[in-house]
């Protein structure tokens, strides 16, 4: 995993950045990454309607967005890609550029352990703008309106900066 934090003076963590290397030759990395989620939905029943709905909706996400690292390794001839899972800042901090130096160091980690790119999940029109800014394409963009239950009823409400999921990849220069 690679974790970046960023601090005040007096200790408290005012972003962090969470992401995982995923090797290509890891075939535990294949198969977990690939049965967990089938295992999860198998028995999420037992968890209650709210758990089953979100693991429905995890995976109906994860089928229209494409969110799978081990397609790419081909493609972009590689043996590593970090897989982002989570970007967060403080919001007495948005604006402050902690975000950038998160994600900046987080690719040096990535580089210094052998990952060619790196793929993540925005949910939100800043962090968007934030991962075009530092050089990531957008791949695909699904829209909450089109994430339905079998009733024909959205999962996720939009609001005014949280409308739909991009898929953004970037492969780092040597």
């Amino acid at each position: 995993a690679v974790v970046s934090t960023q601090s005040t003076g007096d200790g408290e963590i005012v972003g962090v950045r969470i992401a995982k290397v995923v090797d290509r030759r890891s075939w535990y990395g294949w198969l977990f990454d690939g049965f967990m989620p089938y295992l999860v939905s198998k028995v999420s029943w037992m968890y209650g309607e709210a758990m089953d709905r979100f693991v429905k909706l995890n995976r109906l996400c994860e089928s229209k967005v494409d969110y799978d690292p081990w397609p790419l390794f081909d493609r972009l001839n590689c043996d590593r890609i970090l897989v982002s899972a989570a970007l967060s800042t403080s919001k007495r901090f948005l604006r402050s550029g902690i975000g950038t130096k998160l994600v900046l160091r987080s690719e040096e980690l990535a580089k210094e352990k052998g990952c060619k790119a790196t793929m993540l999940v925005t949910t939100g029109m800043y962090s968007e703008r934030l991962f075009k800014k530092l050089g990531y394409t957008a791949e695909q963009e699904v829209y909450y309106s089109d994430l339905k239950d079998d009733n024909g009823n959205v999962y996720l409400n939009e609001t005014d900066v949280l409308k739909k999921f991009t898929k953004f990849v970037k492969v780092f220069n040597e």
